[in-house]
């Protein structure tokens, strides 16, 4: 079923869809038919993908309403992040390289790591390396190599920008000048300064209009001011 045409008209009905995929991929898992059968992966993947998608929704409209949150709030949201992770991930992990549904996963899962690397709310637990390695190394091998959209792109170069400050190495440094090109190249940026200026000033400026927009924010959910 292909969840992302269909509208989810309130709150109440995205909340309910996702208690009902949550306790349906729950109920597959404990208990299996015929668990080593084509069939039941497939079922696992497909439930798995429903789950994965409506929470990740869920993440997007709170992302958007950019409303001063409580702290109950902040952890249901956090909550969702890291069961979006986890479930995205293990279907990921089922996938092989070749399915053709692999790269928009694995660029899931990417997103997902950085935005819980660069959580910007308040009592955010410590940055994990891992969540950021696991951003660069998924992005850089699920991205298109000529024709990535400009919020992938920004993620790449967020999360390259971010790994490279922490453990300097060529192919990152490589890689950050590669993408931070491509991200110049959009529409309404300027390569008039140099690179590492004139990225940092499109990071934040591509960031603020991409936010403005309605796209999750690469640096995680802000605080309204």
């Amino acid at each position: 079923m292909d969840i992302t045409s269909r509208t989810v008209f309130n709150v109440q009905d995205l909340d309910a869809a996702i208690g009902h995929a949550r306790a349906a991929l729950a109920a597959l898992l404990r208990f299996p038919a015929n668990a080593d059968g084509s069939g039941y992966r497939r079922v696992i993947a497909e439930a798995r993908a429903l789950l994965g998608t409506l929470l990740e929704h869920r993440l997007a409209v709170a992302g958007a309403q950019r409303q001063e949150r409580d702290q109950a709030v902040v952890a249901a949201t956090r909550a969702d992040r890291n069961e979006a992770i986890a479930v995205t991930a293990a279907l990921l992990y089922w996938l092989s390289v070749d399915d053709p549904a692999w790269p928009d996963v694995a660029m899931t899962v990417g997103r997902l790591s950085y935005d819980r690397y660069s959580d910007a709310w308040p009592d955010a637990e410590p940055p994990d390396p891992d969540d950021l390695d696991a951003a660069c190394d998924l992005l850089l091998r699920a991205a298109p190599d000529h024709d990535a959209d400009e919020l992938t792109t920004l993620y790449l170069v967020l999360a390259l920008r971010d790994r490279e400050q922490l453990m300097a190495s060529p192919a990152d440094t490589n890689a950050l000048m590669t993408w931070g090109e491509r991200l110049l190249s959009f529409p309404g940026a300027s390569g008039s300064a140099s690179l590492p200026e004139a990225l940092e000033r499109q990071l934040r400026n591509r960031a603020a209009s991409l936010a403005r927009a309605g796209s999750w924010d690469p640096w995680g959910p802000r605080r309204s001011s």
